[in-house]
């Protein structure tokens, strides 16, 4: 009888866990619900982007549903408007895809309306929707909205380096000697150099391949691509600024550099575009490296404060007559420098002014009457726009 009793109880067990293997096999779809409700933005709004790194754009929707519970995952996504199966571009959702909103940059938005075929500058309409997911199964949205955009006239991605090739540069057409530009903020380069007339010149933000990323100037602009390069029509130093948030480019042709004392009249202008003030003019060395060994020879002020005038600044003349001045960062200095001084200190860097100024350096006392050496530094050489001064 026991054996029977254990037999029927095996045999019981089981049918109990094989209706539970049943049970657990029992099929549930997983595949999210579609997105059909949006609430940000609003279906046909104009949005018109710009440059800044803080500009974004918000979106929502409702939430997908699971029929086993679990949280589905998003991406938004944007379509050309005649072609809504294949996405353009797709972000994912906030909190790494877990929340039904994203929260968009402007400049992940141009590069959408570029995807889409939108120069810089114009308007364009795409759709967006929603693909939810849950695991491998993925749902897309059976209603999209439309959104208006006008892309701003500047690049979305800025290169890291940028450098200056071809026949009109100082180093002429090999990638390996290009020139580094100078990077003074996140989106701006800039290159002080001498260009030959009539000869193509181009921006490459690679030195191993410039057809991987080139730029050339057109107009007050300058686009991706070379399209033959650019050209100057005389030979000269020039200046040349790149801004890729507006991508905007300004060639500037510089006449004369000058180091020009604040308030002491020499009697007479060392050039025709320099005024009595101004002690020498500099020369170009190349690389946009400015030098020059002079002499200057103290002349009595009669101030008791400071027999000889020292304060001095560095003033740029560009074709045309107009001007810039070159004075310290530090726009209160009002000490002469112990000589000899690094120049790799602070007390040699200079920022821009685009008129004269009375902000100045002043001249060591130990630099009258010897023969010195006046250097200016418009490249990366030492991080930052310099000047320095030495005794020959």
């Amino acid at each position: 009888m026991k054996s029977i009793a254990y037999k029927s109880l095996a045999l019981a067990t089981v049918l109990v866990a094989a209706a539970s293997c049943s049970d657990n096999l029992e099929y549930v779809d997983v595949t999210p619900s579609a997105v059909t409700a949006f609430y940000e933005p609003a279906d046909g709004k104009t949005v018109k982007l710009v440059p800044s790194a803080s500009a974004s754009l918000f979106f929502e929707w409702e939430a997908a549903h699971v029929a086993d519970g679990s949280v589905p995952q998003y991406e938004l996504a944007f379509y050309k408007t005649d072609d809504t199966t294949n996405p353009i571009y797709k972000v994912t959702s906030d909190n790494t895809g877990a929340k039904p909103t994203a929260t968009v940059s402007h400049k992940s938005l141009t590069k959408v309306m570029a995807a889409a075929g939108v120069g810089m500058g114009d308007t364009g309409t795409i759709k967006w929707g929603v693909i939810s997911y849950s695991g491998a199964n993925k749902t897309q949205s059976t209603v999209l909205h439309e959104l208006t955009m006008t892309r701003f006239i500047g690049f979305d991605e800025v290169p890291n380096q940028l450098f200056l090739t071809g026949a009109a540069s100082e180093n002429g057409e090999n990638l390996a000697d290009a020139l580094a530009f100078m990077k003074p903020d996140a989106e701006s380069f800039e290159i002080f150099t001498r260009l030959k007339a009539n000869q193509p010149f181009i921006f490459v933000a690679d030195k191993e391949d410039a057809a991987n990323t080139s730029y050339s100037v057109k107009g007050d602009s300058f686009v991706e691509g070379t399209e033959g390069g650019t050209t100057v029509a005389a030979d000269g130093i020039y200046r040349i600024s790149l801004d890729f948030s507006t991508a905007s480019a300004k060639i500037r042709k510089i006449e004369g550099v000058f180091m020009r004392f604040t308030d002491f009249n020499f009697g007479s202008a060392p050039s025709a575009l320099g005024d009595g003030n101004c002690a020498f003019e500099y020369e170009y060395q190349g690389n946009g490296v400015y030098s020059k060994e002079a002499t200057i020879v103290t002349k009595d002020t009669g101030w008791s404060w400071d027999p000889y005038e020292s304060r001095y600044n560095i003033y740029m003349v560009y074709e045309g007559g107009a001007e810039a001045c070159w004075a310290p960062t530090n726009t209160g200095l009002d000490s002469k420098p112990n000589m000899p001084l690094d120049i790799n200190s602070d007390y040699w860097s200079m920022q821009e002014f685009p008129q004269k100024v009375g902000y100045k350096w002043k001249l060591s006392s130990s630099c009258y009457n010897v023969p010195i050496i006046a250097t200016v530094y418009f490249n990366g050489e030492y991080g930052t726009f310099k000047h320095f001064t030495q005794v020959k």
